[in-house]
């Protein structure tokens, strides 16, 4: 009996060999007492290996047998003869095979019990730190395919998504997929992003809500308001929070800055009317005397993006220092325009 392995690769090269010609010699050979594959070729006017390789597909699909009164000479069986003697075995394969999936369903539940013991003294744990990404990773698509109701994101644009990030950006996409609702929150920077926009125009089809604020404080994800995804200090760490007034917490910052945030348009190019907000934030920014790599963060965008847009700022402004372009700023009232447009 041929194996499970072999059969759909031997099926699939029996159809592509099965043509016209293996049809028209099948033809020729039906009601005869028996018949040689040259003597077929003869009358068919056809090189005798043609015929012979015609006989091979025949005798693979059982509708040639040898003669019984001469093995050189075969005889043609009817399709439904065939059929009867290709079929059996494999209905028996499917039978058996359903037996063993039957089996081993029955075996793999005899370890669900112990799974989710397991399962529930690992969540006993409020809080787990990791930077192991496999162990991320798994965390991330169980808490993800247990998600049913609400997945709620922050994060910088995905040119500069961590490695968390990069691992969650699929599953969050399943979750809203299945129905539930999807909340993204990214940096108006992300709407210069390339990579980012090309993921959008997967996630808003599917149902996502996303918006872009002038600032984004920190990242972090929430599933169904119980398990939250958030940094551990410098590096790649990760700590997985299993506590409802955590992630309830964190589900409340994420609600005041999607209020003030502004809806992502797929079909607007670029910034799309918030560079504007996007300049007063780093105007205030630049008055508080923070550092590039401080406002760099909050904004969402590199270092050397950050210094061209401060340098056409202080263009524009005609500073000579970044000081004096805060300073400036807080005397026309741009700073104040900004705090009032982020409230």
């Amino acid at each position: 009996m041929e194996s499970p392995a072999q059969t759909p690769r031997q099926e699939a090269r029996r159809a592509a060999e099965v043509n016209e010609f293996v049809v028209a010699f099948y033809e020729r050979t039906i009601g005869r007492a028996d018949f040689s594959p040259s003597g077929i070729a003869e009358e068919l006017g056809v090189p005798r290996q043609h015929a012979e390789q015609a006989v091979g597909v025949l005798r693979e699909l059982r509708l040639v047998k040898p003669s019984e009164g001469d093995a050189d000479r075969l005889v043609a069986v009817s399709p439904e003869a065939a059929q009867m003697e290709l079929l059996i075995p494999l209905e028996r394969e499917i039978l058996d095979s359903r037996d063993r999936l039957e089996g081993f369903k029955g075996q793999l539940n005899s370890f669900v019990a112990a799974f989710q013991k397991q399962a529930r003294t690992r969540r006993a744990e409020p809080v787990v730190i990791t930077d192991d990404r496999e162990e991320i990773e798994l965390r991330l698509l169980e808490a993800a395919q247990g998600c049913t109701a609400e997945v709620l994101v922050m994060q910088p644009c995905v040119a500069r998504e961590t490695p968390e990030f990069r691992l969650a950006r699929p599953l969050v996409l399943e979750a809203v997929r299945r129905g539930a609702q999807g909340r993204i929150l990214y940096p108006h920077t992300a709407r210069g992003d390339s990579d980012t926009r090309a993921h959008l125009g997967e996630l808003l089809p599917a149902g996502g809500q996303v918006r872009t604020a002038n600032e984004v404080p920190d990242r972090f994800l929430v599933f169904d308001r119980k398990t939250a995804f958030i940094p551990a200090g410098e590096g790649d760490a990760i700590a997985v929070v299993y506590d409802g007034a955590v992630a309830a917490f964190l589900a409340g910052l994420h609600a005041r800055v999607w209020e003030s945030a502004f809806d992502f348009d797929s079909g607007a190019a670029g910034y799309a009317g918030t560079m504007g907000d996007l300049k007063a934030t780093l105007l205030d920014l630049l008055a508080s005397g923070a550092k590039d790599e401080v406002i760099a963060r909050r904004v969402g965008m590199s270092e050397r993006t950050l210094r061209r847009h401060v340098a056409t700022i202080m263009q524009d402004l005609s500073a000579s220092s970044r000081f004096q372009a805060g300073v400036l700023a807080a005397r026309t009232g741009l700073v104040d325009l900004a705090l009032r447009g982020a409230a």
